[in-house]
């Protein structure tokens, strides 16, 4: 997701994310895509339009994993 400009919590534009995330994985070339999607803030529908909305349960590990924070460490640091 491009949310660079979109709000005040991503610095970073796709370009460099893209670039962050290749260098990280540089021994898993060629086995990943990276692709750009739009920013979803909301679903609304008023009904059944064929589609579901399902919610996905993680580990209480990750759904603590905060990028906002992430993101104040890397432009920090």
């Amino acid at each position: 997701m491009d949310s660079y400009k979109f709000n005040k919590k991503n610095p970073f534009t796709f370009k460099q994310v893209q670039d962050k995330i290749n260098k990280k994985l540089v021994n898993f070339r060629g086995k990943y895509q990276i692709i750009k999607i739009p920013v979803v803030s909301e679903v609304i529908y008023g009904r059944k339009v064929g589609y579901k909305i399902n919610k996905y349960k993680i580990d209480k590990k990750l759904e603590k994993i905060s990028a906002t924070k992430i993101r104040r460490n890397l432009k920090i640091g």
